[in-house]
């Protein structure tokens, strides 16, 4: 892999997971921002629905206050209260009365909590209440959620109970209002929340929400569920919606009746993910147009890097395989423009190397030469030694002879001469020889009879060992084998 192509790769790799990591925190940022917004938003809307029970509470204990100021009541307790009164004909006073005071539901009771007027259910006449002996005073009762029956079923309402008088408490007033529909309505909503309300006890469980009845999410049934079981506030991220923006994150929160024991209804307060995705979109987009944008940058860096840095690296490279093949005479020249600092002192470094080299080699080959010469030299004093011990032992044998008046003079003096003229002939071959090898001539081979030379030498010593104290007689033991070789015999250095 090339220079270049590191580069890209190095700087790219760099852009893309910079540009990952604070994507990743920009988006757990916003998570866990919107996970608080959430939060915060929840319980405001959990707040404002408190609030409204609260002020719509207290506008029922005031008109169930006037209900049972109101004159109709005050001349039924007065007729009931006689002895033998008949309620029968106050059957019909409770609608009238509702109706007044804009009521859903209203109720005259006995002290028993026999019903005397329902104006929801002219039915239940008759009918005893026992949940009402369950509080001594209920004017010091406050406002409460309870299931109310009704000819279409239970229905969820905000109760007001009210005596009649302060010092009478023989007639009893149940004033409410319906928590449904219009009642979530009432609510400001922040944008992206919806708000449901479900009822346990009402058959079939459908949901309700500021428009209507809902049928029943899947996701959602379960944490309905695990909120009336638990009896606590439960929060989950389920879809409410099909489609992309239909993940919501939900928080059931349960609402008990008087007795604050099982829950008589759930509020679902649910925050779209729509604003999160769309950031997280928002985000990514962003991310990944950086990201191009950093590896088109990245590419162009290391595009720049490569002429700063890869090209005369490269070059470099390629002076140091030539030199490598022996060409020492190379050289790398620096572009000023382009290669300052290291890389200048690198291309300058491999320059001085290369000189230093060619020098070296020089100083070489000059020590190479002065070598070979003395050797030459050295070889040259031996092949000339070589001779002169036999023109010398020669010399040395005529001399005895002569001295000693051998009759084997003659034949003495005829070898020693054709020895002497022999080696004289050898030192002006030598001579020649090496004159030619001045010239650096091309050696030439022929055969060569090793036991002819053998011979030869032999009989250079043969005078001497025999005019020793004791003769010495030298005998040779040739090869039977062919004793002719490949060489230049004339040269002998």
């Amino acid at each position: 892999m090339s220079l270049r192509m590191r580069l890209l790769l190095i700087f790219g790799g760099i852009v893309v997971i910079t540009v990952a990591l604070v994507s990743y925190a920009v988006a757990v940022g916003a998570r866990r921002s919107f996970e608080t917004a959430d939060n915060q938003r929840s319980t405001a809307v959990t707040q404002q629905f408190q609030r409204e029970f609260e002020l719509q509470g207290q506008a029922l204990a005031l008109r169930a206050a006037a209900i049972a100021r109101s004159q109709p009541l005050r001349s039924m307790a007065l007729a009931l209260s006689a002895p033998g009164g008949d309620p029968a004909p106050y059957v019909n006073l409770a609608p009238s009365l509702a109706a007044e005071q804009q009521l859903d539901f209203l109720e005259v009771l006995s002290q028993d909590g026999t019903v005397i007027s329902s104006a929801q259910w002219l039915a239940r006449f008759g009918i005893r209440l026992a949940w009402i002996d369950e509080v001594p005073d209920w004017n010091l009762q406050p406002v409460f959620l309870q299931n109310e029956e009704t000819p279409q079923g239970r229905e969820l309402a905000l109760i007001s109970v009210r005596a009649l008088a302060p010092a009478d408490r023989r007639f009893l007033i149940v004033a409410g209002q319906k928590i449904d529909s219009s009642f979530l309505r009432s609510l400001a909503l922040p944008e992206g929340t919806r708000v449901l309300l479900w009822q346990p006890s009402v058959a079939g469980g459908e949901l309700e929400d500021a428009y209507g009845k809902v049928s029943m999410p899947g996701e959602l049934k379960p944490i309905l569920k695990e909120s009336l079981q638990e009896r606590k506030p439960v929060r989950r991220s389920i879809h409410l919606d099909d489609g992309a923006d239909g993940v919501y994150t939900a928080h059931a929160i349960p609402f008990t009746g008087r007795d604050s024991k099982q829950p008589i209804a759930i509020l679902v307060v649910a925050s779209s993910h729509r604003e999160l995705g769309d950031l997280q979109s928002r985000i990514r987009n962003i991310g990944l147009l950086v990201a191009a944008g950093g590896i088109l940058l990245s590419i162009i860096a290391s595009g720049w890097s490569a002429a700063r840095i890869s090209q005369p690296i490269e070059e470099l490279s390629s002076a140091a395989q030539d030199v490598a093949g022996g060409n020492w005479e190379r050289k790398v020249h620096a572009n000023s423009a382009n290669n300052k600092g290291e890389v200048a002192q690198l291309i300058a470094s491999f320059n001085k190397m290369t000189d230093e080299l060619l020098r070296q080699r020089d100083r070489a080959l000059q020590a190479e030469r002065v070598a070979a010469w003395r050797e030459l030299a050295r070889r040259l004093a031996h092949e000339l030694k070589n001779p002169m011990f036999p023109l010398q032992i020669t010399i040395e044998n005529l001399m005895k002879a002569r001295q000693q008046n051998s009759p084997e003079f003659d034949e003495i003096f005829a070898e020693s001469t054709a020895t002497l003229l022999a080696e004289l002939s050898n030192l002006k071959k030598i001579v020649g020889r090496f004159s030619d090898f001045s010239k650096m001539p091309v050696p030439q081979l022929q055969r060569v009879n090793i036991d002819q030379i053998l011979e030869e030498i032999a009989k250079l010593f043969a005078p001497q060992l025999a005019s020793t104290a004791k003769p010495i007689k030298m005998e040779t033991r040739l090869t039977s084998e062919d004793p002719n070789v490949a060489g230049a015999s004339a040269t002998r250095f």
